[in-house]
């Protein structure tokens, strides 16, 4: 029997088993090599304050026909986002240098109304149907995956659809382009992409388009996975008959060439505990900048790109927002989540609830800051009391969505594919899932001739 590795038991590792599922079946014999104590990658949660919270890969999207196939296998059942959960009104308001031009309630008529009135009518429509056709085009990649020979670029496959111009140049420069003006690009559109990728304006168009869509501009709905998103990649793996070598961290890939053997490669996997594994292919399905492996073919080291990854600092604070610091009047309702603009004096990229504690009976708020470290002197102006913190460091949060790069390929080498291709163009927790099946028909293809 045929042995397939996956590195990484993430949305992308995750892909790539379901699709070796639905193509070999028993035919392989699949192992995913998982560093952390559960699968889930960058979906992960935890109890804080009485309150149990998304804190990775919080949403997912109605569109996403991967994820929903997965769940529809395991049974598991959507759950409503915990955003603001203490029964007061929600509100959205966008902070820039001009105080709260836009606040609006968390409707997507309030807010296409509140955003209207900032940016002006042509503006909002560009984006809009520029959101909505990138999202009808994307559209096309489930039919891409189940009738085209799988892709060896992340180009090749944005190509096909018709999307590959919006990855060669900035969200900033695309927007000029098309005529939209800054109070759309910069107080709206950042503002956003700042609470999805702690990132800007300087993000390829796309990746800014795919946001943008996944936030309600092309229709469909969000929500969580009930009981934790990590657990939908958990159930699906087990119920797979799936391998899960968990707390398992692969330390070195080794390739041998094997040109009278049946394959021309021969693959190794040596962990953490001194075990070594034997795989006829293997996908990685971790980042060469976070998978802290190193991988030689014919013991010479084989070098790929460590594209950077963003650090992100989450603060969580139960507490109550200071309206002074943010230019209101004291005493002044406050939003429960604020996007913030680059022109908005702040030391974070975004503020916003993310629970309600039943231990302090108050909201629980989550601050985005990138690589900016919150001082216990800054929270004590944001806030006028805190009740409680808790501090996370997401090393490889995101990926930088640097304009026109040349991605890794998804074969890096005949039986090593790269399942996390697609997410320097564009990160979503479905996105990774297409890469991950993309990678998983690339390894079918391959074992299928050698």
């Amino acid at each position: 029997m045929k042995k397939i590795a996956i590195i990484g038991g993430g949305a992308a590792g995750s892909g790539a088993v379901w699709q070796l599922y639905k193509k070999l079946g028993a035919e392989v014999e699949v192992t995913v090599f998982e560093r952390r104590e559960h699968v889930g990658g960058r979906a992960w949660d935890l109890s804080f304050a009485g309150c149990h919270m998304e804190v990775g890969g919080v949403l997912f999207h109605s569109t996403g026909q991967i994820t929903t196939e997965m769940m529809e296998y395991t049974g598991c059942k959507e759950a409503q986002p915990s955003l603001s959960i203490d029964g007061k009104d929600e509100t959205y308001a966008f902070w820039t240098d001009r105080g709260f031009p836009i606040v609006v309630h968390t409707s997507l008529f309030s807010m296409a109304f509140g955003i209207l009135r900032h940016v002006g009518i042509p503006s909002a429509l560009r984006v809009t149907n520029r959101a909505v056709k990138m999202a009808e085009q994307y559209e096309g990649v489930y039919k891409e995956l189940r009738e085209h020979a799988p892709f060896a670029t992340p180009q090749a496959l944005f190509g096909e659809l018709g999307l590959l111009e919006p990855t060669h140049i900035s969200t900033a420069d695309y927007f000029r382009q098309i005529k939209v003006n800054d109070r759309m690009t910069y107080d709206v559109v950042e503002a956003i992409t700042h609470n999805m990728y702690n990132q800007g304006a300087e993000m390829n168009a796309l990746a800014s388009l795919v946001g943008l869509a996944g936030a309600g501009l092309a229709g469909g709905h969000l929500y969580v996975v009930e009981g934790g998103n990590w657990t939908l990649y958990d159930k699906m793996i087990k119920k797979t008959g799936t391998r899960l070598l968990a707390d398992t961290k692969v330390e070195k890939i080794l390739i041998t060439s094997t040109p009278e053997g049946p394959r021309p490669f021969a693959y190794s996997l040596l962990a953490d505990d001194g075990e070594s594994f034997e795989a006829d292919a293997v996908i990685l399905a971790a980042p060469p900048a976070l998978a802290d492996l190193s991988i030689e073919l014919d013991g010479e080291p084989f070098e790929l790109t460590a594209y950077p990854y963003q650090e992100v600092q989450t603060t969580l604070v139960v507490g109550e927002l200071n309206p002074e610091y943010f230019g209101q009047k004291p005493g002044a309702h406050m939003p429960s989540t604020i996007f913030t603009a680059s022109s908005a004096p702040a030391p974070f990229k975004s503020i916003g609830t993310t629970g309600w504690s039943p231990d302090y009976n108050s909201r629980i708020y989550k601050i985005f800051s990138a690589d900016h470290v919150m001082t216990e002197a800054e929270l004590h102006e944001i806030f006028t009391n805190i009740l409680d913190t808790h501090v996370l460091v997401w090393r490889g949060a995101y990926p930088v969505l640097t304009p026109n790069i040349d991605h890794l390929p998804f074969e890096l080498n005949r039986g090593l594919y790269f399942a996390n291709a697609l997410e320097t163009v564009a990160g979503s927790l479905e996105v990774e899932t297409v890469g991950g099946v993309n990678a998983a028909n690339c390894c079918v293809e391959y074992l299928a001739v050698a």
